[in-house]
């Protein structure tokens, strides 16, 4: 056995979504001699569409709450005894006993995130899965978790996704997938059985069951959505996967994965390959996303969503790490929030998170959230200003709150998490919030005149990245506290904006700039208005700004430059902008947004 925890590449990420479903290599540029990569990482670069299905969606930059715990990746399930059951990979789970560390690890967590969450270890190593590949190269890492009655005994079995991942201290190592199935727990985690062969090897190596609340109970949804049928679908549990490896593999190892894939198998028969199906396209139905037609060939699927993009391939800025790309699509979850109707699948890269939403689990997939937190190093949950991503993304649907609006995003950080800055190496969450997307022709919100929009009640800031991570900054009244977009990569685009759950009317946005620098923190040229319809941004027309902007360093340095236009009724408004000076970054101190009236 060889265990060996997850090292992050040291890199600074790339990627923009502006409301368009392509984007050309050059806007990301080419990085040559970093190893072999499949077709998609040359050429034309295409991903799905911006989502129009939030009007606010945020996640905070670090780590809120943390548990007594030692761990990565997490994928949990809610099951009908209340508890949440989770596995964790190369760590001691919920024990304090060094000589408990284990590559993956079976526990059981109680509580609540407002109310504090306690965990107990159950299984570990060889009594939770075997390893079907090489035991001296390959351990076994947990990739996803479902507590489901199958059996109809009137208590739910436990089934926990495993693969074997490269382990070592080689190039490969974290980087080659090429074995998953099934393991099975009738007494709630305590023991399991296996079976004797992996059920997948090189594709759907990294399985992800669809988080369909407790004891499956939300499966009864899909029930609308294909009313014609013939199979019960809420019969099933369904599952994702990616082939070949649970993230970019970064020492070209293998492809890189860039298709999601579906299946599904009926609850009573998970543990049985025979019995799965996987999604092959959609046929004409009443459903308005079609009927997913089922395979039982393997052959035969196609993914329900296909991202090509990359991180990582612009140019890095003077003496920050060089990048290394990276595609978006990586082990995470996929989870069903019933107060907004909406399938969430929660990637990651390096730097970022990646979030995407769809109406029904076959899609349409659509891209809704960015999150960049810039190159390392960053500060963890013990931090004044704690800023870090992590990876394992995932939801707990038992974490949710039953308008599906207030939600505990779930990801692990290993680098320097021993600092004095605290770790969340363990089972760590961090709120999320989403807002629907109001609809067309909605009202705007009536406002006592002179009051800054940006203080509204659920107004949320946006940014295209954020050195600290900290955007409340743009809000809070004061202009001797300022932040700035530095992520290591120079940019070709900025902006800095507000995002409202309802309309909001305004005539005037206030841009105060951070302090002076010599280096960057100014647009190149004057920045435009843009506001947002659905997921389109626009630039408004016919803007006069006053102080003329200079577009060089003497913009910086607290200096406020106000932007008059008609009036607008929108639920987004930024400025955009190509950043300048030699490191490509902008700086702000104050964001305000006001409407001073007027017909329109």
């Amino acid at each position: 056995m060889c265990p060996g925890r997850y090292t992050p590449l040291v890199h600074s990420p790339e990627i923009d979504y502006e409301g368009v479903s392509t984007v050309s290599l050059e806007e990301f540029g080419g990085v040559p001699g970093l190893g072999r990569r499949n077709a998609a990482a040359t050429g034309h670069r295409a991903g799905p569409p911006a989502s129009d299905a939030f009007a606010v969606a945020t996640v905070h930059p670090a780590t809120t709450v943390t548990t007594a715990s030692d761990g990565d990746l997490w994928p949990s399930t809610w099951a009908d005894d209340g508890a949440l059951y989770t596995a964790c990979g190369d760590g001691l789970g919920f024990s304090t006993a060094p000589e408990d560390f284990s590559e993956i690890v079976v526990n059981r967590i109680e509580g609540t995130p407002e109310t504090g969450l306690t965990g107990t270890r159950l299984a570990a190593g060889r009594d939770v899965a075997p390893i079907w590949t090489d035991p001296q190269r390959y351990n076994s890492k947990p990739t996803g978790m479902i507590a489901v009655d199958g059996n109809g005994d009137g208590h739910d079995e436990l089934y926990l996704a495993v693969q074997d991942l490269r382990c070592g201290s080689g190039p490969d190592t974290f980087n080659i997938a090429p074995a998953a199935g099934v393991v099975t727990s009738t007494d709630y985690g305590r023991t399991w059985t296996a079976p004797p062969e992996p059920m997948f090897t090189e594709r759907f190596t990294t399985l992800m069951f669809l988080d369909l609340g407790r004891s499956n109970s939300a499966a009864v949804a899909l029930r609308e959505l294909l009313p014609e049928d013939e199979a019960d679908p809420a019969r099933y549990a369904y599952a994702y996967g990616l082939d070949h490896n649970w993230r970019t593999s970064y020492s070209g190892a293998v492809p890189d994965p860039t298709d999601l894939y579906l299946a599904r198998v009926p609850v009573d028969r998970i543990a049985e390959r025979t019995a799965w199906q996987f999604f092959a396209g959609t046929a004409a139905g009443t459903s308005p996303w079609g009927r997913p037609r089922w395979s039982r060939e393997l052959d035969e699927r196609v993914p329900v969503l296909t991202d090509t993009r990359r991180t990582g391939e612009q140019d890095p800025t003077p003496m920050a790490p060089p990048p290394v790309p990276g595609t978006l699509l990586g082990q995470g979850g996929v989870v069903y929030v019933a107060g907004l109707r909406r399938f969430l699948y929660t990637s990651w890269t390096e730097h970022t998170f990646q979030l995407y939403e769809a109406p029904a689990p076959w899609g349409p997939w659509r891209h809704f959230l960015s999150h960049d937190f810039g190159p390392y190093p960053w500060t963890g949950p013990r931090s004044a200003d704690a800023h870090h991503g992590g990876y394992g993304t995932t939801v707990p649907s038992k974490f949710i709150s039953a308008d599906g609006r207030h939600l505990w995003l779930q990801s692990n950080w290993f680098v320097r998490s021993e600092s004095y800055t605290g770790s969340s190496y363990g089972f760590s969450l961090r709120p999320m919030r989403l807002e629907p997307m109001p609809p067309a022709g909605s009202p705007a919100q009536e406002q006592t005149p002179g009051t800054n929009l940006a203080t509204l009640p659920g107004a949320a800031p946006v940014a295209r990245a954020v050195r600290t991570g900290h955007l409340q900054v743009l809000a809070d009244g004061r202009t001797d506290r300022a932040v700035d977009s530095w992520n290591g990569s120079r940019k070709e685009a900025d902006y800095w904006g507000h995002t409202w759950p309802q309309p909001i009317r305004c005539t005037r946005v206030e841009y105060t700039t951070g302090p002076h620098d010599a280096g960057s923190g100014w647009f190149a040229d004057t920045p435009t208005v843009q506001v947002r319809t659905g997921a389109t941004w626009q630039d408004l027309p016919d803007v006069t700004v006053t102080p003329a902007y200079p577009a060089d360093r003497t913009a910086t340095g607290h200096r406020t430059y106000t932007f008059t236009f008609a009036p607008v009724t929108t639920t987004g408004i930024r400025l955009h902008g190509r950043p300048g000076g030699w490191e490509r970054y902008t700086s702000i101190s104050e964001l305000a947004v006001y409407d001073d009236g007027g017909p329109g």
